[in-house]
């Protein structure tokens, strides 16, 4: 017999449930809708921070605070959704710059075109073929990705040279997810080629280790439209000297970081900052939360003073170069007064 432990509801039912619990309603159709394309489990992570037991789960009577309206619950959904495209976007730009900094390294200098082969730069649990039914190695993954792919490099390379197992390491890093790169990463058996591949990246190799895991966790949650904004990461990254003053400690042990995303926000900005200085994260990730209703951004972990911190009071949505430009402009026109 096939497993059914509850009752399927209708949207109209799931409606009225919505309503006996305490929730404000005035556009059943506005909702009619939501429920329809969006789907009640989905909408219910959102609308869980208004029910009065909050954040408790056992037990949870599923009644709404006073004064909950659907409204309320919406704006906040559509806030997560603009606040995953954010995020998306700069992981990708961190996820993309580490891939070309691991494959041109490597590549140069050692001089080869498949460093990603070779067992003195790379552990052979990495590097190499499982010897164990079921297990795969990195190497393993890479060369099924490489035999999928319908991408025009990818055939090129096929056609071109056939007797290969795995592309140069420029067309590998390509085929790489990011925790497959992280692996590759973990992988490598000299301490200076670490720190060589993150020369130009603001930390050193292991804190930048410890916060792509962190993205990595960060980047499925977007991939699958998961709520992001007020959840709580598993996987909190190492205290890091450059930005540790401007990190947030967790309540209950001061020698660890608060593990929710705000501590993710201000590292992600470290990095692009240096790899992309004229894109402006925080301008933009600002400018969405004081535009957006309802939204507490101490349940992203803010600190209550964020909006007078130096990097959060006057985020610039220009260019550093431009910024730079005016500033000098603006001090030969106060030397001449």
């Amino acid at each position: 017999m096939p497993t059914n432990i509850k009752q399927p509801t209708t949207i109209e039912q799931q409606i009225e449930q919505l309503k006996s619990r305490g929730m404000i309603i005035n556009d059943e159709s506005d909702i009619h809708r939501w429920l329809s394309t969006v789907g009640y489990y989905r909408l219910s992570g959102y609308w869980w921070m208004y029910e009065e037991r909050y954040p408790s789960c056992s037990p949870r009577n599923h009644k709404f605070k006073e004064g909950t309206s659907w409204d309320q619950v919406k704006h906040t959904y559509i806030f997560d959704q603009k606040f995953r495209r954010l995020i998306s976007t700069g992981i990708e730009k961190i996820e993309v710059a580490v891939k070309a900094s691991w494959a041109q390294y490597l590549a140069t200098h050692y001089n080869t075109s498949h460093p990603h082969e070779d067992s003195s730069i790379f552990k052979r649990d990495v590097c190499e073929r499982s010897e164990v039914q079921g297990v795969k190695t990195a190497f393993d993954l890479l060369v099924q990705s490489y035999k999928k792919s319908k991408e025009p490099f990818a055939l090129h390379y096929k056609t071109k040279y056939p007797t290969i197992n795995t592309p140069p390491i420029w067309v590998s890093s390509l085929l790489l997810t990011l925790g497959e790169l992280l692996n590759w990463m973990k992988g490598i058996k000299k301490r200076p080629d670490k720190k060589a591949i993150f020369a130009n990246f603001p930390f050193d190799y292991k804190p930048m280790q410890s916060v792509l895991n962190n993205l990595r966790w960060v980047r499925n949650v977007c991939a699958h439209n998961g709520r992001l904004w007020n959840k709580r990461t598993p996987f909190v990254f190492v205290p890091i000297k450059d930005i540790d003053s401007r990190l947030i400690k967790s309540s209950s042990n001061n020698n660890e970081l608060d593990s929710k995303i705000y501590n993710t926000i201000i590292a992600m900005a470290e990095i692009l900052k240096t790899i992309d200085p004229d894109y402006p994260f925080i301008y933009f990730i600002k400018d969405l939360i004081i535009h957006s209703k309802y939204i507490n951004p101490k349940l992203m972990g803010f600190p209550d003073d964020w909006e007078v911190i130096p990097e959060w009071k006057n985020p610039s949505p220009l260019p550093r170069h431009v910024i730079a430009k005016k500033e000098k402009r603006n001090k030969r026109r106060s030397k001449r007064k």
